[in-house]
């Protein structure tokens, strides 16, 4: 357990770096809309591409009743999340950090979401959970940036910086809980995350960086960065 622990670790330490670098490149170089939504379409075909080529063969595997739970309880996990931040910025929960609260609310969730599932997927196979590390690295890239630009102008350089840097730990402490509270468990508990995973993964794809992405005019090079970032993962995992 201690091995596997210290391998996922190592390499969801590629993503902690990447909301770092994202949240740096926010605070001194801002990136325009036509970036971001480049960006965002590259990060979509990643992790649709981790999902099809890893975690929906190991789904379609285990017992459909298992699958379905899982699913659906992926779903309205998001929705409710989805739901929590619109409250949170209706309400005005968090004074001036209001108009950011509900994102850094939704980001936070999903890192810990993600990282048990990399935890798990490394327990399982650490080919798929290299694989899922890689491909949420660059999602993580871009959330690092959302999560800074989303503050308050005036908010100091630390603050903002400690955002990605937050989004890291969650990140670490989902890995960390996911090995230790898994290590040695199969059968349907191992099904059920990985189907409540690829929802939750499917969810953010469809719902939050191609709805987000389509704020900007589409253009031909952003369409082209979906399929290139999902051929990319594609070959790494036919390569392994």
């Amino acid at each position: 357990m201690v091995g596997t622990l210290a391998q996922a670790l190592s390499y969801t330490m590629l993503a902690v770096v990447a909301a770092l670098v994202g949240g740096i490149l926010a605070v001194y170089r801002t990136p325009g809309p036509q970036m971001e939504s480049n960006v965002q379409h590259f990060a979509a075909g990643v992790v649709f591409a981790a999902v099809a080529a890893e975690l929906l063969p190991d789904v379609h595997t285990r017992a459909p009743t298992v699958v379905v739970i899982g699913f659906a309880i992926g779903v309205a996990t998001m929705l409710g999340i989805h739901r929590l931040s619109k409250y949170v910025e209706k309400r005005g929960i968090g004074g001036k950090m209001a108009g950011a609260a509900g994102l850094l609310i939704t980001v936070s969730i999903d890192m810990l979401i993600d990282g048990v599932l990399i935890g798990v997927t490394f327990l399982a196979e650490a080919a798929t959970g290299v694989l899922i590390a890689v491909a949420l690295a660059i999602e993580v890239l871009f959330l690092g940036v959302t999560g800074v630009i989303a503050l308050p102008e005036e908010t100091s350089t630390l603050k903002k910086l400690a955002v990605p840097a937050g989004f890291g730990i969650l990140l670490l402490s989902g890995v960390t809980t996911g090995v230790l509270v898994f290590d040695g468990v199969t059968g349907a508990p191992i099904a059920l995350v990985l189907a409540f995973g690829s929802a939750a993964l499917l969810y953010l794809v469809t719902e939050e960086l191609l709805v987000k992405a389509q704020k900007v005019p589409e253009t031909p090079t952003s369409t082209t960065l979906f399929f290139v970032g999902f051929l990319l993962i594609f070959l790494l995992d036919m390569l392994h």
